[in-house]
């Protein structure tokens, strides 16, 4: 006898298939849901690898242009104490060449000639006086040019007046004469009071 089989095998078939396609379906998705949590993941901590980073440079650049600051001031300190260093030393080289010129100024003013005042402004000495004659001014005046020291340069008069002294006619003259010191001298010196040599 032959067997006939009545049982749908087709419907079964048909669901079995079904059943393996929603199968696959769901392990694509949960596959495909895995990729996605794992890529967003790996971008995720890059990101946070990268702001890390990020942060550190900014931490970095903020102490180096602390840095770079402390150093614009320390070297403003160095060129104000370079520049005073400086200063303090052409002072020390003028000092003794001062000391020089006034020494050589008391022997060459004549015995005729009374120094009012002096000035030293700017590599010049302005000398003020009274003299008997305007003979005894030249005299001074070539004799300052002709320094033995070589302090002084060409002197220049500037006033010459003839008024009467204690009732005696007198030259009143002022002259400048330049320095030869090596240096400029800082700052103004002045002396008044009669020195009569």
């Amino acid at each position: 006898m032959t067997r006939i089989n009545l049982l749908p095998w087709r419907e079964a078939r048909r669901v079995q298939r079904q059943r393996q396609l929603i199968g696959m379906l769901v392990a694509t998705a949960l596959l495909g849901a895995g990729i996605v949590f794992g890529v967003y993941t790996e971008i995720d901590n890059r990101i946070k690898y990268q702001q890390e980073r990020n942060n550190y440079l900014r931490d970095e650049i903020a102490q180096l242009k602390k840095a770079a600051e402390e150093m614009k001031e320390l070297q403003k300190v160095r060129t104000r104490l370079v520049d005073r260093l400086n200063v303090v030393q052409k002072l020390q080289t003028v000092r003794p060449g001062m000391v020089r010129m006034l020494d050589e100024l008391a022997r060459l003013v004549p015995q005729d000639i009374y120094v009012t005042s002096f000035k030293t402004a700017a590599n010049q000495v302005t000398l003020n006086g009274i003299a008997r004659s305007d003979n005894i001014i030249s005299e001074f005046m070539r004799d300052l040019k002709k320094s033995p020291t070589n302090l002084f340069g060409e002197p220049v008069l500037q006033v010459v007046e003839t008024r009467s002294v204690n009732n005696v006619q007198a030259r009143v003259f002022e002259l400048i004469v330049p320095l030869k010191l090596g240096g400029g001298v800082e700052g103004d010196q002045a002396g008044a009071g009669g020195k009569k040599t």
